[in-house]
């Protein structure tokens, strides 16, 4: 458990009786190698791998501090 960290993914599932979206949550642990440095909030990459343990089947691959956009740019005005 030392190199482990659990990520939340938020995602909607709609529901067709109602014709409307519930917002929904799952958890999922992963292995974190010694040369990240992750932070509380901050945004990650993971891949499948092997079982690690009874709960760990993945690895980060990339991690994306809580303050960047991760490389996205909004889109703005352009000059006249």
């Amino acid at each position: 458990m030392n190199r482990t960290i659990t990520i939340r993914r938020d995602y909607l599932h709609f529901v067709r009786k109602y014709q409307r979206y519930e917002k929904r949550h799952s958890n999922l642990s992963a292995h974190v190698s010694p040369c990240f440095r992750v932070k509380e909030g901050d945004q990650v990459i993971v891949g499948q791998c092997r079982p690690l343990s009874k709960t760990v089947r993945f690895n980060v691959l990339k991690v994306v501090p809580h303050g960047s956009d991760g490389g996205k740019t909004k889109k703005g005005f352009s000059g006249m």
